[in-house]
């Protein structure tokens, strides 16, 4: 019996984290999406309000920085490809790593690189945001 109720609750903890993956992957997809769509309604709900968005650069950004840099102009993406995705699962949060390549304009100046791209998602109130993003350029 008691082995019974253990593979009962294995079964349904491994249901939950799948179903919790399949609602981050399609976060992570809505959030390319807001970035290429410059949708600001979008990305206030996805991204957290204590945000850290680092890019390849160094270049570290809170929420407000790059909703205002989407509204001026500052900085615009033409391409977001994500590679395939993994997924560290841990109790409060969840780290997604992939191979992404971007294309876009950054004050006036066009760029195209292959990142190494970590974030981290939490979900708050059913709701997936992203807490915290870093990138690094592959060569």
């Amino acid at each position: 019996m008691k082995f019974f109720l253990v593979w009962i609750l294995v079964l349904v903890s491994s249901l939950v984290i799948g179903q919790d993956t399949v609602g981050l992957k399609k976060a992570t997809v809505a959030l390319n999406e807001a970035l290429l769509k410059k949708d600001a309604a979008a990305l206030q709900l996805l991204m957290h309000d204590n945000l850290s968005y680092g890019h390849s650069n160094g270049w570290i950004q809170t929420k407000q920085d790059v909703m205002a840099d989407f509204v001026s102009g500052k900085i615009e993406y033409k391409k977001i490809e994500a590679g395939e995705e993994s997924f560290t699962i841990a109790k409060q949060a969840v780290a997604v790593r992939s191979i992404t390549k971007v294309e876009g304009v950054v004050n006036s100046t066009t760029f195209s690189l292959s990142l190494q791209v970590l974030q981290v998602w939490k979900k708050i109130k059913k709701q997936w945001v992203l807490i915290a993003r870093q990138s690094v350029k592959l060569n």
